[in-house]
Formats: structure tokens, sequence, C-alpha cells
């Protein structure tokens, strides 16, 4: 099953590469306390607020993680919390550079890392989580230090994607959607579990206001949500 899921992870890869689905930005900061730190084809997230560290996505491997994290300046030992999107290979793989961290994951994302449910093509598993975790469900709010971080349930891409809503104004949202021309779209169909599911997961983060900043983890940010996520609210 471990060559079937490498199989899988590649054509995945290749696929969105080909197609100019992806498009990471550079690690760098962002804002005060906020920096992408760039994996392969993916980002994934530190926030930081006076001591506090956490992590949004861990990215898609640990050796990747800890050289870009060493390139800003981070110590990973000090992050607290890994709050994962979804536990695609991409996302979950640099887990191990946080070693002192708690790992937050959806309650409806957990049978896809225990062998319950397929990824790919119905035969390609998610790798599991060596290590103890956390289940949030909808809504559920956790403080890390002076951060407050919750867990909206944003299903479709898989059935327990999260996206996470930092100190009310910072929006995380992994693979729910991209950005095309500056617009929120759904990522590619074809890696998606659920697209109609998806769709209405958008619709619902579209409601939310006074969002700062919204991530994506291949398309980069905006600050502009409320205009890029107009068309859902229609």
């Amino acid at each position: 099953m471990g060559f079937l899921r490498g199989i899988a992870d590649n054509v995945l890869t290749c696929f969105c590469l080909r197609l100019g689905l992806v498009a990471p930005i550079e690690t760098g900061r962002i804002a005060e306390g906020l920096f992408s730190v760039k994996t392969g084809i993916v980002n994934f997230y530190i926030y930081s607020k006076g001591d506090d560290l956490i992590a949004l996505d861990s990215g898609a491997g640990e050796s990747a993680a800890r050289q870009q994290l060493d390139i800003l300046g981070i110590d990973p030992n000090r992050v607290s919390g890994v709050f994962l999107s979804h536990s695609d290979f991409d996302h979950v793989g640099g887990l191990q550079a946080f070693p002192s961290a708690v790992v937050y994951l959806s309650c409806d994302e957990e049978q896809m890392i225990t062998g319950k449910r397929a990824r790919s093509f119905g035969i390609s598993h998610n790798r599991r989580i060596h290590r103890p975790y956390t289940l949030l469900k909808d809504n559920d709010e956790v403080s890390t230090g002076a951060i407050k971080v919750k867990g909206i349930q944003t299903p479709g891409h898989t059935p327990g994607s999260m996206s996470y809503l930092v100190d009310d104004s910072i929006l995380f949202v992994g693979d729910t959607f991209t950005f095309r021309k500056g617009k929120v779209r759904p990522v590619a169909r074809i890696i998606n579990m659920d697209q109609r599911t998806l769709e209405n997961s958008i619709m619902k983060l579209a409601e939310l206001e006074n969002i700062e900043l919204a991530l994506t983890s291949h398309r980069g940010y905006t600050v502009d949500f409320h205009n890029a996520s107009a068309a859902w609210r229609e």
C-alpha cells in the first residue's frame, strides 16, 4: 500500500505542476508575526504572538520544513501547536519538525489516517500520524498561549478538511479554495472528494466578516477577502 500511495502522491504532484494549479509563495514575512514557509509545491504558515508560536499545516517534509524555518530564524522546537487543515501528504509531511507541538486535526478527518477511507483512486490511503493528536469539531476554539484559534469544518477536498480562524481576523483555508485572477475558486475537481460539498464550504467561509488576511496552501493569500469571495455570497 505504501508503494501505491507513493505513486498516487507523485501523480498528483506532477498533475498540479503541469497544469499550473499551484504557485506557492516564497518563504518570508507576510505581516507582523506571520510567515509563509515554502516546501516544494505547498506553503504552510507560522503565526506568532509574543513568545507563542503555532504552525498552520507542516509542509511536505521534515527536512524541507527545518531548512526553510532556519532561513526565517525560527526554532521549530518553540512551536506549541500544529493545526492541520487535512491529512494529505504535502500538509502533514513536516510534522516531525515540531517535536514539542500539540497536533490538531478535524474529527471528521481521522478516518483518512486510520485506513477507514481511501484518498485516491479508491486504493491509496493517507499516511498515519504516528504521534498523539487532538480532534476538533466545528467551531471548537483552542488557546495556545496568547493565540486564539477557531476550527471551521470545510469538507469537500477531503471529508474532514478544516479551516482555521486565528485571532478573529486571519483565515487559513488549506485546500478549501485557491485564487485565480484574485478571486476565490475551488481547487481542481479531480483532487476533491466531494465537489458539491466543497462549494458549500466555500460559501460558508465567504460569510465570514472582518477577515484581514485569507491564506491558501498553494496560491498565496489576499488582503481583500470580502471582494475576492463576493461571488460566493450571491
